[in-house]
This record gives structure tokens, C-alpha cells and sequence, in this order.
């Protein structure tokens, strides 16, 4: 029989035949739980440490939760400004900026590290993410190349200040890929100029190409448009060293049976075909 005065429900959870008193007391225990939940969530979202800030921002960072983990790193900054975490936070809002693609932003806040810890552990870490930040938003070569040209200065400055870092070698192969981009980007600029036959700015191009980037898998073709781009303005001497060179060092290239060709055709200048 229900006791007087109370209510004949029950909680949709409990069994159908339970008292109300019963339910009520479940009720106060349900409340309580929540609680305590609510208690510790509150807990967890009020660090007082910088230890804990960077613990949670840590955390925030490791589950890929990169505005989160920013918060508690600026927290931490703002309301410890003097903490020995500082630079580890400093980084990491850099880091999860970077893991986000935001690569401008993350060059600015890299820097900002580097200027103000410029001796600590992580600065070579810093200064190959320069690097990076530049790298991944490098464009193809017939487009423009600044951020190819910063990438290669950040990394070239890692392999300077840090020769004995594990990055180098990395950095090693990222210079090597940046330089043949730049050397594809030189060679399409000298094609351009040569199709036109303006070839005085060809010329330019073509020897700055040859000369800076000696290992370049085009200088065959750099050499054979060298000459061809001579010979039209008459150079004659200039035209026959360039096609000699490239008959030389590279015999089993394409443009070897054009290069004789030219040779053959080209006015007496005194150096002979072997």
C-alpha cells in the first residue's frame, strides 16, 4: 500500500513493483553521483599549477584537440608568466597550430620561441619547423617561389647553428629537394625566354642555372639551349664551348647527336670535335 500523502511513481529505470520510497532514495543517489561528477570535471578544468596547465595542455595536444590545448598553454602563460613550463608552452602553441595547418601562424608563434629561447632544448626542434612551415606551403614550380627560398634559408640555418642535431640529415634531404625545385624553376623560366627567342634574358637564366645548380638532371638540355641561344646571337666561340661541354659530360644524353650537329654547322672558331 503507498504511504499517504506520496506519490505512486516510480523512476523509468527501476522495476515496475518498486516502493516510492525506494525510488526517491535512488533519486537522492542519483543526484549525488552527478554531483560528484560535476565536482570532478570542475576539478579537472581548474589547474592551479603550471605543472598542471602543461600536463592538461599535454594531454589536449596527444588526442589532437589543438584549440583546447592552446587554451591551457595561454593560461599558463598569462597566470605564470615567470615558469620554468614557459617555453614548453611557448612551443607547444606553435606545435598545435602547426598540426592544425595554420603553417602562418605557426612560423610567427616558432619565431616568437626563437627570440625568446634562443639556447633551449627545443630551439633546433623550432628552427626545422621554420623550415617545415615554409615547405608545406611551397608552390609548384611555375609559380612563385618565396616560400621555397625561406624554407631553404630556415633549414640551412639549422645545418649552421646545429651541425650535430638528429634533424640535419632530414633537413639534409629536405635542401636537396628544395634546390631541384629551384633549378626546375630556373630551367622553366629559361625555356619561356628561349621559345620566345628572346635570348639574351634566356642566356641569363641559363647560366645562373648551370651555375648554381651544377646537379641538376636538366643541364643537358640547359647546355644544348646555352648554345643554341650563342649561336643565334652570334657568339659563335661561347656557342661551340657550351655544345663541347655538353658532348663531354654528357654522352649518352639526347641532345648529343644534336649537339654534333651544331658543331659541324657552326663557323671555324679553332676548338676542335673529338
Amino acid at each position: 500500500m503507498p504511504i499517504e500523502g506520496t506519490h505512486t511513481w516510480c523512476l523509468p529505470m527501476l522495476h515496475m513493483n518498486c516502493t516510492p520510497l525506494r525510488a526517491v532514495g535512488v533519486l537522492h543517489l542519483l543526484v549525488l553521483i552527478g554531483m560528484l561528477s560535476l565536482y570532478g570535471c570542475s576539478a579537472k578544468e581548474k589547474p592551479t599549477t603550471p605543472e598542471e596547465y602543461l600536463r592538461l595542455g599535454n594531454q589536449q595536444l596527444d588526442r589532437k584537440r589543438q584549440q583546447q590545448a592552446r587554451k591551457y598553454y595561454h593560461q599558463l602563460l598569462e597566470n605564470f608568466p615567470d615558469s620554468a613550463y614557459k617555453a614548453e608552452a611557448q612551443f607547444n602553441i606553435a606545435e598545435s597550430l602547426y598540426n592544425e595547418g595554420n603553417y602562418l601562424e605557426a612560423r610567427f608563434e616558432y619565431e616568437k620561441f626563437l627570440q625568446l629561447h634562443p639556447v633551449h632544448s627545443l630551439a633546433s626542434r623550432a628552427q626545422f619547423q621554420l623550415g617545415m612551415c615554409s615547405l608545406k606551403q611551397m608552390l609548384s614550380y611555375d609559380r612563385d617561389q618565396t616560400h621555397t627560398h625561406q624554407a631553404l634559408q630556415a633549414f640551412r640555418l639549422l645545418r649552421r647553428q646545429y651541425p650535430q642535431d638528429p634533424l640535419v640529415p632530414v633537413a639534409e634531404a629536405h635542401i636537396r629537394m628544395l634546390r631541384e625545385r629551384l633549378a626546375e624553376r630556373e630551367l622553366y623560366v629559361a625555356r619561356f625566354y628561349y621559345k620566345k627567342k628572346a635570348y639574351q634574358a634566356a642566356i641569363g637564366r641559363l647560366l645562373n642555372l648551370i651555375q648554381v645548380y651544377p646537379t641538376t638532371p636538366a643541364l643537358d638540355e640547359a647546355l644544348y639551349m646555352l648554345a643554341d641561344s650563342y649561336r643565334a646571337e652570334e657568339n659563335y666561340v661561347k656557342a661551340q664551348r657550351a655544345l663541347r661541354l655538353l658532348v663531354d659530360r654528357f654522352p649518352e644524353s639526347t641532345y648529343v647527336s644534336r649537339a654534333r650537329t651544331q658543331l659541324r654547322r657552326l663557323p671555324n672558331t679553332g676548338i676542335a670535335l673529338q
